[in-house]
Order: structure tokens, then sequence, then C-alpha cells
């Protein structure tokens, strides 16, 4: 496929959030938005990863201490075109194709990267972008397509009339790129729109002006590939993922007594022959030995380490406060 780069846009408000925390740190089973994106890259085969901060960048960047990332500060907030060409001088000549994604789409798995990355690949496509259908499309930008059924341009949802609302498919937000046609593309994007901003959805109808390959790739799995904008949507991505992370387990063949009352977050050991009994939370990076029995009402905090053939009740810290089972 090449040299691919990712470039994960991070400067946004996200004022629909009501949060004085940035968007991207609020957190999906405790790691945030951006870790799962960056992650999900990494997984990929992708190393280098270049992330725009803007809004509250300090706040970001803090987060991100330790991270193999490259950070690139928006220094004005003028859209997603302007963030992405911020990056210009980490794409030109020392990539082959770029991805761009939000960081706000925890969800997304590592095969669907490489899917898209793929599909651009197979078709020597410009820019390949995934699509999804969804019966209430509200908040996404619509595909806009020809009577041929070619990709012809994205309608940003404030930008629709009533005709292009009843659209149902949307845009994801992830692209992969060619990097040269890119910065050729981003060089003519001007602030056409009602923000007076420079949208990187408005390449789409540039490239197809110039007879440039435009593939699309739809996710059927749309959970997949939606981000987060409301309180309300980060409580139900936290739900799946959640869900995500206990048939993990049940499949591995741990007992989880009551899937519906047991809460795991992301990056958690559970040895072979380990029950988790009703009403229990495990925090992130939480390693537990094999054969042992947790809970109920147990509350293990980040880091704890629990040896082999121990029964846990109450809380337990990195301290190790436990009792082990007996015969």
């Amino acid at each position: 496929m090449g040299k691919a780069t990712a470039v994960i846009l991070a400067a946004g408000k996200g004022t629909r959030m009501r949060s004085a925390r940035p968007k991207v740190l609020h957190e999906v089973c405790g790691i945030t938005l951006l870790e799962c994106v960056i992650e999900a890259v990494q997984n990929a085969g992708i190393s280098q990863i270049i992330v725009i901060v803007g809004d509250k960048k300090e706040e970001v960047k803090d987060s991100l201490k330790g991270v193999s990332v490259k950070i690139v500060e928006q220094q004005e907030q003028l859209g997603t075109a302007q963030a992405v060409l911020s990056a210009r001088h980490l794409l030109s000549g020392l990539t082959d194709v770029v991805i761009v994604l939000n960081g706000d789409a925890p969800l997304i798995k590592p095969q669907m990267l490489k899917k898209l990355i793929a599909t651009n690949a197979e078709a020597d496509a410009d820019v390949t972008l995934l699509t999804a259908f969804l019966d209430k499309p509200e908040g996404y930008g619509r595909i806009f397509r020809d009577a041929h059924g070619r990709i012809k341009g994205i309608i940003e949802e404030s930008e629709t009339n009533a005709d292009e609302l009843q659209i149902k498919e949307i845009n994801v937000g992830m692209y992969v790129f060619k990097v040269k046609s890119l910065l050729e593309g981003l060089a003519e994007i001007a602030p056409r729109n009602k923000k007076g901003e420079f949208y990187l959805t408005d390449i789409i109808s540039i490239f197809y002006h110039k007879g440039k390959r435009i593939e699309g790739l739809e996710s059927v799995n749309t959970t997949e590939v939606l981000g987060i904008n409301t309180q309300r949507e980060l409580a139900a991505v936290n739900q799946t993922r959640r869900n995500e992370i206990v048939r993990y387990f049940m499949d591995k063949g741990i007992t989880i007594v009551d899937p519906a009352n047991t809460f795991i977050e992301s990056h958690v050991e559970i040895g072979e022959g380990t029950k988790v009994n009703p009403f229990t939370y495990i925090c992130k990076n939480v390693v537990i030995g094999q054969r042992c029995c947790i809970g109920p009402f147990a509350y293990i905090k980040a880091d704890a380490k629990i040896e082999d053939d121990v029964e846990v009740s109450g809380t337990v810290d990195k301290a190790g406060l436990f009792s082990r089972i007996e015969g």
C-alpha cells in the first residue's frame, strides 16, 4: 500500500458536549476518545501519526505525553481543511497515502482502517471515503451522487435543502488520500459556506470536477464508525464498548455471572478459571490472576495486580487489599 501516515483531527471545540473538558479527552471505558483512535491506527500498522490540536491544546498535548505521535497546532479554528493543511510540512514527500480521521470515533477498528487503505490502493483512487447508511442521519454530512451513482460531493447538514436532508448515506469523516492529490485539493478549498470555514469535505467536489478517481467504502457496522458529539452519545458508546469487553472475556472462558452489571475498562487482563460476580467494577490496566473470585460488589482500582487464587471483595488498589481463597 506504500507508506501511510495518519492525520487525526483533535482541534475542535466540541460545544455540544457542554463540558469544560476537551471533547477528545472524554473517556470510553477508562481511556480517552483520542487514545482509542490512536490505538486503532497503531494496530492497523500505521506508525507515523500526526495529531492536530487547537482548542484547549495544552490539555490535549499533556494527554499525549509518552505517546508516539507528532503534534501539530492549528493556529486558527477555520475548519477541517485548514487543520489538515497545517500538517502539510510533514506530508509532502514523506508519505504515499494519508488517512484522515476524527479523534472522536472511539469504536473504529484496525480492520476497517486497513480495508479503507486497501480499497484505495486496489482502485488506484485519489481518495476513498468511508460512508454509512443511517435511518436517522441528523448531524452528519450527506453523500451526494450523480446519475451514474458516482460520488460527486459531500453536503454538510447546515448547507442542505429539504430534499438533500432525505439522503440516508452519510459521510463518516474518514478518508484515504494520495498525498499529492490531497495537497493539490487543499490549495483550492475556499470558505464558501455559511460559517466561513474551510471544509475538508469540499475536496470531494473539487476532485469530481477535475475528473479524479473517487471511491466510496460503505461500513455495514454503523456503530463502529460514528463520532461522539453529546453526552448521550458518549454514554451509548461506553455501553457498546463495555459489552464488547465483557463478551471478549466470556469468549476466553472467563465466568461473568451477570454481564449487565459488570463493568470492565480497557487494558485489563484476567486469568483462566477466574469468576467475576455481579456489581463489580474493574478499572484499566488491572491484572487479575488465575482461579480468582472477584466480587460481588468489588471495585478494583487502576493498575492493581491480583495474584492467582485470590478472593476479592470491597475496594482494591495498588496496595493489594484482598484475601486468598482457602482450599
